[in-house]
């Protein structure tokens, strides 16, 4: 007879009996469920604590697993919906009716969520609650909220924060009757709020006369409310003419006063200048003479100078050559015969013929 090769031996005892025997000694809990266990042999009975979500150990035949909702449920009371439907942890029940302190008949949309208290779920299955809390904790909503809302007059309901405050103590109530059952509400939502037919009209009309009081008397401030800002634009107006004449003298008054100060500056400026001028012509004219007088004493010396050299003996050579270079002979007759004349391309010659010889300034 062969025998099971060893490798699908492996195989078989990795996809059969390892998930076959996971399955018969674990039990494995949802994210959104609650795991209650149950021991059957023996005393055990439930035991004390909820399971979260994961695997936990439980043996087939020895261990039971009871499955109770984490998320919230919801109760809804609405007009919407008259029938009866429950869609696991959601309830939908016709809309509430209750009298009102005033002895009036009023229908209420309610919504009312609540969930199982964080670790006593295992409760609610040892009191055998599992199947039937829901429907305990449905009447328990609606006793409570008949009996406390009811003790609201209509106009109570028809504000808002009348009914804020009441729910907040009704809330309270609630919760401590709900907690025989482990769970704990948490809010009450009052999502409408609808009379008989006759009182609501009769309550529009009231509305009506309520709004329209309320607009005279928002008129009548809004009427109040501009009288007193055309009171205050002209006060500003005034007070911004008077600031503005106020600004415009001492404006006058300052540019008056620098007028005046630029008039003495302007003024001095042109005394100063004529000053100035006046002196500075005058020593201009002084300094004119004395350099006129300087020039006429160096003319002055220079003709004594030129004629005291004319008068020397330098000077008549001189006096001399400048005739000798300035004469102009027509003709010139010479006499070959005479020696004695002289050439007249001699200026040496002519300036001795003109001023004569050294020998004879010495005699």
């Amino acid at each position: 007879m062969n025998r099971m090769p060893r490798g699908l031996m492996v195989i078989f005892f990795l996809v059969v009996l390892v998930p076959l025997i996971f399955g018969l000694l674990f039990e494995r809990i949802h994210p959104m469920e609650i795991g209650v266990r149950q021991i059957r042999w023996g005393s055990g009975g439930i035991e004390q604590g909820d399971f979260p979500a994961g695997f936990h150990l439980g043996v087939g035949g020895y261990h039971k697993w009871y499955r109770l909702p984490k998320q919230t449920h919801f109760l809804h009371y609405s007009t919407s919906s008259r029938e009866h439907r429950d869609s696991g942890v959601t309830v939908w029940q016709p809309a509430l009716e209750l009298r009102t302190r005033d002895n009036n008949t009023t229908t209420l949309d309610v919504t009312v969520p609540y969930r199982i208290k964080e670790g006593e779920g295992w409760k609610i299955v040892a009191r055998g609650l599992r199947q039937s809390y829901r429907s305990r904790v449905e009447s328990t909503v609606v006793s409570v909220l008949r009996e406390e809302l009811s003790q609201l007059s209509s106009e109570d309901l028809q504000l808002t924060s009348v009914r804020l405050e009441r729910i907040e103590l009704v809330l309270p109530l609630l919760n401590a009757k709900l907690a025989d059952f482990f769970v704990e509400a948490e809010t009450i939502l009052i999502r409408r709020v609808a009379f008989l037919p006759e009182y609501e009209e009769k309550l529009q009309e009231k509305q009506y006369f309520t709004q329209k009081a309320e607009l005279d008397a928002a008129l009548a401030t809004q009427a109040n409310e501009e009288q007193r800002t055309n009171t205050i634009e002209k006060e500003i107006e005034a007070a911004e003419k008077k600031l503005t004449a106020d600004w415009d003298k001492k404006l006058q008054e300052e540019t008056s006063k620098y007028e005046v100060l630029v008039a003495e500056i302007d003024a001095g400026a042109r005394v100063y200048e004529a000053t100035v001028k006046a002196d500075a012509e005058a020593e201009a004219v002084a300094l004119e003479a004395q350099g006129q007088l300087d020039v006429d004493k160096a003319r002055a010396l220079r003709d004594v100078l030129r004629n005291d050299i004319l008068n020397s003996r330098g000077g008549d050579i001189y006096l001399a050559l400048i005739a000798a270079q300035n004469m102009k002979i027509s003709s010139i007759t010479l006499n070959s015969n005479d020696p004695r004349v002289p050439i007249i391309l001699d200026l040496d010659a002519m300036a001795e013929l003109l001023v004569g010889s050294p020998s004879d300034a010495n005699e």
